[in-house]
């Protein structure tokens, strides 16, 4: 599920943001009304946990931000449904607008459980963790009760509070009933995944390519995490050579990892492309020529006899992914100067 969502709007007033974004009934929404805002901003408009803020302070720029927490992303899918829309239309159409993500939160909830919490604490503090984040945080909240100690909840954080992502898995019915009262489900984890800036740009990209928000949010935790367990004989001494986690492994399996680059492949294909100018081509040349004389395909033959590495089939994969994103915002604009065109001879 969607989490949080966090989006700057720039050229447009608050009405059109109301009406045309979020398609919320503008007699719905409460403006200037009161209530919670962040850091920079006061509240212009809401509706339960739906808001729109406006900046102030030293925090300047022409525009507005939507900001839906937890519950009012829920709130939001009420209307999300009497639309008979999806959050993928809806990004989407926001995408159409010039908008900026400075957050969004994508939450998978797990009831089975796969994963018990305080274990993977204690593989945390073991080393057992393979992860390019490398700072860690771990808390667990306890209470005193007579003699003994009550358990409240533990959770894990893997990544900064101010890096551009991070995971976190905690024990949600814990919280649920600590905050809310609510009966005891200790088999409730919720694993979280917090996307700040281009990340959550290029998360709302995989959202709308893939439309599918278990997929991606799995994805990409499969990708950034991995718990290990100690090898059995002993030989390995490499951690990255220490087999996965079991229950690690039956959480995502058959997911796919999905990596949250930033085009990266034009930089790497300029760079192969620049070497097989300088130092393949004239090789390449060579064979090309003799293929004229013999009355052989050469260049054909090197093709269909070689395979992509694991690094080139990324490479592709990033690059078609890339391609078919831009495709489709360029038909998104093209309708909608189509749509202008026809509302502008009414």
């Amino acid at each position: 599920m969607i989490d949080w969502c966090q989006i700057t709007v720039k050229g447009l007033d608050v009405f059109t943001i109301i009406e045309d974004i979020l398609r919320i009934p503008l007699n719905l929404m409460e403006l200037h009304c009161k209530g919670k805002a962040i850091a920079g901003h006061e509240l212009v408009a809401g509706f339960d946990n739906i808001k729109i803020l406006k900046p102030t302070g030293n925090i300047q720029y022409e525009g507005f931000q939507i900001l839906m927490s937890g519950s009012g992303c829920r709130n939001y899918e009420n209307f999300l449904k009497i639309n008979k829309e999806t959050w993928f239309d809806f990004l989407e159409r926001a995408c159409r607008y010039h908008v900026n993500f400075p957050r969004i939160d994508l939450a998978i909830d797990d009831r089975k459980p796969y994963l018990y919490i305080p274990e993977l604490i204690r593989l945390k503090n073991e080393g057992l963790i393979s992860s390019q984040m490398r700072d860690f945080k771990e808390h667990r909240s306890d209470r005193l009760k007579e003699d003994e100690i009550e358990a409240k909840g533990k959770s894990l954080y893997i990544g900064s509070e101010s890096s551009d992502f991070r995971v976190v898995f905690y024990e949600k019915g814990y919280e649920q009933h600590e905050k809310f009262g609510k009966e005891l489900d200790v088999n409730w984890n919720r694993y979280e995944l917090r996307f700040r800036q281009k990340k959550a740009v290029r998360a709302v990209q995989e959202l709308i390519e893939y439309r599918d928000v278990a997929r991606v949010a799995m994805g990409v935790l499969k990708d950034k995490v991995r718990f290990l367990q100690k090898p059995a004989d002993g030989r390995a001494t490499r951690k990255r050579l220490y087999p996965t986690y079991q229950p690690w492994v039956d959480f995502l399996a058959d997911v796919e990892k999905i990596k949250l680059t930033m085009n990266p492949e034009k930089k790497t294909l300029d760079k192969i492309w620049n070497w097989l100018t300088t130092a393949v081509s004239p090789s390449l040349k060579l064979f090309a020529e003799l293929g004229k004389v013999e009355n052989k395909d050469y260049m054909q033959m090197l093709i269909e006899g070689a395979e992509m590495n694991e690094t080139q089939q990324r490479l592709y994969e990033d690059y078609i992914k890339t391609h078919r994103l831009a495709e489709r915002e360029r038909s998104v604009k093209g309708d909608g100067k189509k749509g202008d065109s026809t509302d502008n001879t009414i």
